[in-house]
């Protein structure tokens, strides 16, 4: 076969699998769906459950998915993706002080694994499709943290500080976070309301942040919206 032959082929193949793409992408997420139907009603999700409840043949999910364990670690992804892209919208340091952006973030987080038990410890059952390393969960604290260090990074800068100093605060807040609403999620009958222990977890999220804040030589008033906060240290206002 010529080069131009086999380029010619290569280049319908080409088309061929872009004009499926939509196709595909279409039915993986009926895949999802269905698979993550069957989690939240704590059912068998075989292969063929899944193929099942998403009104497709097995082989169908097997063109689409390599087996289960694939399917898992596509799912797995599926959900901390979704989850993540709710806590980035919380986070938005564009509106509302300290106190209302981690009480509103927190409280996502709260909202999630209290409605979603099953959710919560399937990702923690093995990794997703994109990091094979460590468990879906460990992933999500780690993407929250680095974008975490990002936006402290982005206000050092503002306010004329190196925000380096700080580097181990994420992680260490959303670790307590997470550890402790895991705790209380899995307790049958929880000494406080949702309501409650956000509050405690944004306090003491505060407590945390405040001590690290004042180690720079600053004073915040977390009450206060972020946004004039930083423009008030940009001017080296108090």
């Amino acid at each position: 076969m010529s080069t131009e032959q086999e380029s010619a082929r290569a280049d319908t193949a080409s088309g061929y699998e872009v004009r499926w793409q939509p196709h595909n992408v279409k039915r993986q997420t009926m895949i999802l769906q269905a698979a993550l139907e069957l989690l939240e009603e704590d059912a068998d999700r075989s292969m063929q459950q899944v193929a099942k409840r998403a009104g497709l043949a097995k082989s169908v999910v097997y063109r689409q998915f390599d087996g289960r364990d694939d399917l898992d670690r596509r799912l797995r992804s599926h959900l901390i993706n979704d989850f993540a892209a709710t806590i980035t919208t919380n986070l938005d340091i564009s509106s509302g002080s300290i106190e209302e952006i981690l009480h509103r973030t927190i409280d996502s987080v709260a909202e999630w694994l209290s409605e979603h038990p099953r959710q919560g410890e399937f990702a923690r059952t093995g990794p997703t499709h994109d990091a094979p390393g460590i468990d879906a969960v460990t992933n999500l604290k780690l993407r929250v943290s680095q974008q975490a260090r990002e936006l402290l990074a982005t206000l050092g800068l503002a306010i004329g500080i190196d925000a380096a100093q700080f580097s181990s605060v994420p992680f260490a807040v959303v670790t307590m976070v997470e550890g402790t609403l895991r705790e209380w999620v899995r307790d049958p009958a929880p000494e406080k309301s949702r309501a409650e222990i956000v509050g405690d977890l944004a306090l003491y999220s505060w407590y945390v942040l405040d001590g690290a804040v004042r180690s720079a030589g600053l004073v915040i008033d977390p009450r206060q919206e972020l946004i004039a906060v930083v423009a008030q240290l940009s001017t080296g206002q108090s």
